[in-house]
């Protein structure tokens, strides 16, 4: 692998900010940072709802360039940094790992975002993503972000799906990450990939910020090694994970 730049500027991450439960509750977002930290690329984070010119979270900022979408984050500071953490896989776990990965983010993503919008759930993010808004404007904000989401649900398909055939959706996703896993440290031996980085992602925002969802019940009941997984990459690349938690707690109190 060649040498990282040595340039001088930080990588900015504009990312979602804790929350009680775990450190970021996007799997967009958490991707984006464990890759940072799988490849030791020096960055600061800005967190908070500051959306890039694609309305979305993440985004990055380095040298005066924009870069928008996870995915493209990812390729801009392989090209940038010169690191590649994809390096020791075939071209057929490639593929694999890239089949994976959209199923994850195209597919198992959208039965997170019910959980999180269209559920009881939604009182948590309201009374906690929004704590910071006067009674009755939170409640005005949260019913317009709320409805636009739900919208977003029913224009990509899966809101059109009843509750039990979008988890049965999700069990089957999870069901087959956990088999192409097994009994492997990581998802293509005893050294991870970009494909570790979003399933630890999608498992944490389940098992750590919903843990009463039932993609997480699924997990923690049927799929051990999910959490085992999840365990050894937060051990290894967020060994501060408490402290962030703990920080924002307090400024934002």
């Amino acid at each position: 692998m060649a040498e990282k730049t040595t340039k001088n500027a930080l990588v900015t991450l504009y990312v979602m900010a804790p929350t009680s439960r775990s450190i970021n509750p996007s799997p967009f977002c958490l991707k984006l940072e464990t890759f940072l930290r799988m490849t030791k690329i020096p960055y600061k984070t800005v967190y908070g709802w500051n959306p890039s010119s694609k309305g979305k979270l993440p985004w990055i900022e380095y040298q005066g360039k924009s870069i928008a979408d996870s995915n493209f984050c990812v390729d801009f500071l392989n090209k940038e940094f010169f690191v590649d953490v994809d390096e020791h896989l075939t071209v057929e776990q490639k593929a694999v790992a890239r089949a994976v990965m959209v199923t994850l983010e195209e597919n198992t993503y959208w039965t997170l975002m019910h959980y999180v919008w269209c559920t009881d759930h939604a009182n948590v993010v309201r009374d906690e993503a929004f704590s910071h808004l006067p009674s009755p404007i939170r409640h005005v904000v949260f019913w317009r972000v709320q409805s636009a989401c739900q919208g977003y649900l029913q224009a990509h398909g899966m809101g059109r799906h009843t509750e039990e055939e979008i988890y049965a959706i999700a069990e089957r996703d999870l069901k087959g990450i956990s088999a192409l896993l097994g009994d492997q440290k990581y998802m293509f031996g005893e050294r991870p990939c970009l494909l570790d980085a979003v399933v630890f992602a999608f498992v944490s925002c389940f098992i750590w910020e919903c843990p009463k969802s039932p993609q997480a019940k699924l997990i923690q009941d049927q799929l051990s090694n999910l959490i085992a997984h999840a365990q050894d990459m937060r051990q290894n690349y967020f060994p501060d994970w408490e402290k962030i938690i703990a920080s924002n707690k307090a400024q934002s109190s």
